[in-house]
């Protein structure tokens, strides 16, 4: 068994069915070339290269595989077929949120939300930079570094080989179950971060709060590491 999904430039699908069921026969009428969607298409496929076998439109980026269908709509839209067991689905829509695609699920009918949450008094999600932002996940506590590197690297702040030493032993005697069993590590960047670590008991991962002043994109692009690592 298996499902699609498709992605396109946020806003320009008046009916995302419609639009869906043309793209599933390669009419793309109405899509104008957009290089974001050559961009995200790109990240799909280094992250996760299982799914040049499970992409399309074709695109020269697939290597030794035969062309099939029309060679000149990869930068309109990207459309990917998925086993159920597909484990990385979830951060499908926040890659794509990202880098300003729409996600549609043709099987729901429905555009995919992306999973970011505000928590500031302005109320629900919104564009406001200065919006106080939580993004919570997981992540295996080998990756709890290269965490920190690719935050560090979104908000142009200088991780380097203090900041690794700070956190040796920080995170022994955490626990996050308990409100005050988490480790707060600073990351003054643009815009400045709080990272908060604890251990999560009885297993192998880090539980992690990630807050600061983040636009919508920079939140998605933090919750997509949380999904990834």
């Amino acid at each position: 068994m298996s499902y699609d999904l498709y992605f396109w430039p946020s806003g320009v699908a008046v009916n995302p069915c419609r639009l869906a069921g043309q793209l599933a026969d390669e009419d793309a009428d109405g899509l104008e070339p957009d290089e974001r969607v050559v961009a995200f298409r790109a990240e799909l496929l280094r992250r996760w290269p299982d799914l040049a076998d499970m992409i399309a439109p074709w695109h020269h980026d697939l290597g030794w595989r035969q062309p099939w269908g029309r060679t000149d709509l990869a930068d309109r839209f990207v459309g990917v077929t998925l086993p159920y067991s597909w484990e990385h689905t979830a951060a499908l829509p926040v890659l794509a949120s990202a880098y300003g695609l729409d996600s549609y699920d043709p099987q729901s009918r429905k555009l995919m939300p992306s999973q970011a949450r505000s928590i500031s008094e302005a109320g629900p999600r919104n564009d406001r930079a200065d919006a106080v932002v939580w993004v919570d996940g997981w992540v295996a506590q080998d990756n709890v570094v290269r965490l920190l590197e690719e935050i560090s690297g979104y908000i142009g702040y200088p991780y380097d080989d203090l900041d690794e030493a700070a956190l040796t032993g920080a995170l022994d005697n955490t626990n996050d179950e308990s409100a005050d069993g988490w480790f707060e590590y600073p990351l003054e960047g643009m815009p400045a971060l709080v990272v908060r670590l604890a251990q999560s008991q009885g297993s192998a991962v880090i539980s992690v709060r990630v807050g600061g002043g983040m636009d919508l994109v920079l939140a998605a692009r933090v919750e997509t590491l949380l999904e990834v690592l």
